[in-house]
């Protein structure tokens, strides 16, 4: 939450909080921010933007009592500080060219095409100002896009990891009995992160 990076990953296995702190990461920056500017939450298709990410982000919203007006029906927030944050789905990566962001938070990035990415930071210039991304997802592995951007030093951009084991909010045993079910190369992906 404190990274000062413009683009920043969040990696980690199944269970590991990526949507908790990206959407606290999210509504953090917007209410800190300037008044009246814009943010997005976008997730890779609109079930997991209405099942998922919205659920994820109206859950911190409540714990920090930030929302002025919830439209359901373009699934968008009013912040107390009249700051607005759009949620839309990337299924159609097209679909994100239009509006001038001071944010944006992609939700399962590695389920998303690397087009979705390069559309989106290119929108991160509201009133002239460098707009900050944060990507949330479990890694694909070495030639997916997100670790060509995030995993290899780029400048601008900082990558946070995180075990399934690191969540203290985890039934107790939740992680030992889903390793036990998957392939141990699996299991390195979806819960070692």
């Amino acid at each position: 939450l404190d990274s000062q990076a413009l683009y920043r990953g969040f990696t980690g296995g199944r269970g590991a909080g990526k949507s908790t702190i990206g959407a606290l990461d999210l509504l953090l920056r917007a209410m800190s921010g300037r008044t009246n500017r814009l943010y997005a939450l976008y997730a890779p298709t609109y079930v997991m933007l209405r099942d998922s990410s919205w659920r994820a982000l109206m859950e911190q919203a409540q714990r920090l009592h930030c929302v002025d007006k919830v439209n359901l029906s373009e699934l968008r927030l009013t912040l107390g500080n009249g700051s607005e944050i759009l949620c839309r789905s990337l299924d159609e990566p097209e679909r994100a060219r239009g509006p001038n962001l001071s944010g944006a938070w992609l939700d399962e990035a590695s389920l998303m095409k690397r087009e979705a990415y390069d559309i989106v930071i290119a929108s991160l210039r509201e009133s002239g100002e460098q707009g900050r991304l944060t990507a949330t997802f479990t890694p694909k592995g070495k030639t997916h896009w997100t670790y060509e951007v995030f995993g290899q030093g780029r400048p601008d951009t900082e990558l946070f990891r995180a075990k399934t084991a690191d969540n203290p909010f985890l039934p107790a045993g939740f992680e030992e009995s889903v390793r036990r079910q998957y392939p141990h190369y699996f299991a390195l992906q979806e819960l070692e992160g």
